[in-house]
């Protein structure tokens, strides 16, 4: 599993790097790059669940979210109740 990450960028990265450049460094820095992005991506990504879970955490968002819940549950179990075969 720890060598899976090699095979992608033995598998991806050779199309973005032309006939005259060189192979090795343009391959790190592609690889590099790659590696930022992810990071950036997966920072924006946890700064946003944090934002969310406060919201969420908020009382009066808490008993909004059990009614609407509760609602829909109680729809589900009402239409499985009256469903005939």
């Amino acid at each position: 599993m720890t060598n899976l990450p090699w095979f992608f960028y033995l598998a991806f990265l050779p199309q973005f790097i032309g006939p005259g450049d060189p192979v090795v460094a343009k391959s790190v820095l592609l690889a590099g790059l790659h590696w930022l992005i992810s990071l950036a991506w997966l920072v924006f990504i946890s700064w946003g669940v944090e934002l969310a879970r406060a919201q969420l955490a908020r009382p009066a968002v808490r008993r909004g979210l059990d009614a609407v819940c509760g609602v829909a549950l109680v729809g589900l179990g009402a239409r499985l109740a009256l469903e005939s075969d």
